[in-house]
């Protein structure tokens, strides 16, 4: 059973307003799609890092109700300044200018997207050998409520804890699968508040090589079934659903030969 992080899935309430301050980044919109209850579109550096679905509820009425379970995405840059400037130029609110790092090797600076989510913007100094040349998506975060459950629970998947870190305000952990795919920040509060899902976060999606087996093992590890493993008609893929015990929906995929 191979296992590796998919793209991460978050309600706006404007796909074409949230599509055209992504693209001001550098992002690209790669695909488009309807379904019954939502318009989609998939963002992302084609080049490398990972990507993430936007979704507007066709139910949607005004702001979403972001709540506090994604902490931050990452955007990865060779220019911070530059990428700072545009999204403040496309209407970002300014949260910290770029400002160079003594902990680490980079510099940071945070805004916020039309949505008011939290988005780091990250310039590492240097970026290895092969990295994209053009702004790409790095991990997204996401509270837990224990995160050494969190992890296991994701290695229990397949995927690997590549990294760990210990901050003022939180416990970070980061889970992938090296070489493939995108990765995750766990992040437990350390003032113990609780995760409140809102209505920001759709899913989160794993890609697997045997979906049985992967949705098999997230109900092992606590998950609560929402929807077995089936056969989809519109195209060639196996699906699951179910919501592990911090409350976020997960899509297992399967794409057929």
């Amino acid at each position: 059973m191979a296992t590796w992080v998919g793209q991460y899935c978050l309600n706006v309430a404007d796909l074409e307003r949230t599509v055209t301050w992504w693209s001001a980044l550098g992002l690209r919109e790669t695909s488009r799609t309807e379904i019954p209850d939502a318009f989609e579109a998939i963002m992302e550096n084609p080049s490398g890092g990972g990507k993430f679905q936007i979704a507007q509820q066709k139910a949607q009425r005004g702001p979403v109700n972001l709540g506090t379970a994604l902490w931050k995405l990452y955007v990865n840059t060779h220019d911070i300044n530059a990428t700072f400037a545009s999204a403040v130029a496309a209407g970002a609110e300014i949260v910290t200018k770029p400002e160079r790092l003594d902990r680490w090797p980079v510099s940071m600076a945070f805004v916020r997207d039309p949505d008011g989510r939290l988005v780091e913007l990250v310039e590492r100094h240097p970026w290895p050998q092969g990295s994209p040349t053009e702004p790409w998506l790095g991990q997204y975060c996401v509270y837990v409520a224990d995160l050494d459950a969190a992890v296991a629970r994701y290695e229990s998947l397949g995927l690997a804890c590549t990294s760990r870190t210990e901050i003022p305000d939180a416990r970070e952990a980061i889970v992938a699968t090296p070489g493939r795919g995108g990765s995750i920040q766990l992040a437990q509060r350390t003032d113990g508040a609780p995760v409140e899902q809102g209505d920001g976060v759709w899913k989160l999606y794993l890609h697997t090589d045997d979906c049985e087996a992967t949705h098999a093992a997230g109900l092992a590890a606590g998950g609560t079934e929402v929807m077995a493993p089936l056969r989809l008609e519109r195209w060639p893929t196996i699906v699951s659903f179910y919501t592990d015990p911090d409350g976020y929906l997960i899509e297992i995929v399967q794409r057929l030969p």
